[in-house]
């Protein structure tokens, strides 16, 4: 008998859906339980219609195990624990229509097309699982409040898992010298994580600031960029990069969470960011970095021109986003917090 069934998104999706997995399966195994993940297949053009079928495939495995629980980014994914009949817990990272609504308009035609054939389906199966949870948990204050809209519950009904953030791997640098470098990390290829605006703002930042670097850390781009720009593209190490720069800058336009952010303020490198749900939340609690008011290209590089010309701040910044990640977003509090989840539901 399986101990612990994690129904889960496809692995292909990576990103934050992947490192909210690898946490829960990496703190459960700590906690010395054996989870087994189940992977319903995606297939893009007809998602709603594969995830019916995949459910039916994964169901049994679900309902015969000692605990079942869902953990994705979005809950449509974890259908097959619904069908299985059996009791589960989720642990949800944003609703659809607040991720939709930040790709939508950016996908080309055949995309919006098929994204408007399946959403009728995929948000009934988002209902459901998120209905059907026996507990259910969100990322981050904003995700919990997607996710009562989408399932129309009581967003105090929902509690609150911590993505936890390796503070032994993501730390602050001994100090930081030279050229002036402001960091991206992303797939700066996807519409959601609206480099173009960072782009965008750049020539206003060299304008002020001729000596800064923009480093983009992951997959690059598909539209030309100005100078004063580098790609670095898929680097071995996240952490490396974030220590040898002086601001996280993320331009999304929406994020459940944003594990980038926080493995930034982690770093002692304070963030600006746009007011994109999660990582607003992130930065406002902490008091590690700038929220944008807005999503104009000349806000995003006032507040960088800004950030920089002052060291002292951007110290005591760095120092109060270090100490809110150690005591929030540590592995050891995500263990603590899955103790109690586990022995509360689910054979813990």
């Amino acid at each position: 008998m399986t101990d612990l069934a994690v129904v889960t998104q496809d692995p292909r999706f990576g990103g934050g859906a992947r490192a909210q997995t690898e946490a829960f399966v990496r703190a459960a195994r700590e906690l010395g339980r054996e989870p087994e993940l189940l992977h319903p297949r995606f297939v893009p053009l007809v998602d709603s219609v594969a995830q019916l079928v995949e459910s039916r495939r994964l169901a049994p495995t679900v309902r015969q195990a000692r605990s079942a629980w869902v953990v994705a980014a979005a809950a449509p994914y974890g259908d097959a624990a619904l069908r299985s009949g059996r009791p589960y817990a989720a642990w949800i990272g944003t609703s659809l229509d607040e991720e939709w609504a930040a790709r939508r308009p950016h996908l080309r035609r055949s995309r919006r097309l098929a994204l408007e054939l399946n959403a009728p389906l995929l948000r009934r199966l988002e209902g459901r699982v998120l209905r059907g949870a026996r507990r259910l948990y969100a990322t981050s204050p904003s995700s919990r409040a997607g996710l009562a809209a989408a399932a129309d519950i009581d967003p105090e009904t929902i509690a609150i898992l911590p993505i936890p953030v390796d503070t032994t791997l993501f730390r602050p640098a001994s100090e930081r010298e030279g050229t002036p470098v402001v960091v991206f990390v992303g797939r700066a290829d996807d519409p959601r994580k609206n480099a173009r605006l960072l782009l965008e703002a750049w020539p206003h930042v060299r304008a002020e600031a001729p000596d800064v670097v923009l480093r983009l850390v992951g997959r690059p781009p598909d539209s030309p960029l100005p100078a004063g720009v580098e790609v670095a593209g898929q680097v071995p190490s996240v952490a490396a990069e974030l220590r040898r720069a002086s601001l996280f800058v993320l331009p999304s336009l929406q994020e459940g969470f944003g594990i980038v952010v926080a493995e930034a303020l982690a770093s002692g490198l304070p963030a600006v960011v746009t007011p994109c749900g999660g990582p607003e939340e992130l930065v406002r609690a902490s008091g590690g970095g700038t929220v944008l008011a807005d999503f104009a290209p000349t806000t995003l590089a006032d507040a960088v021109v800004a950030a920089l010309a002052d060291p002292e701040r951007l110290a005591e910044q760095g120092a109060r986003g270090r100490a809110y990640v150690e005591a929030n977003h540590s592995p050891e509090r995500l263990r603590a917090e899955l103790t109690i989840a586990l022995a509360e539901f689910g054979g813990g």
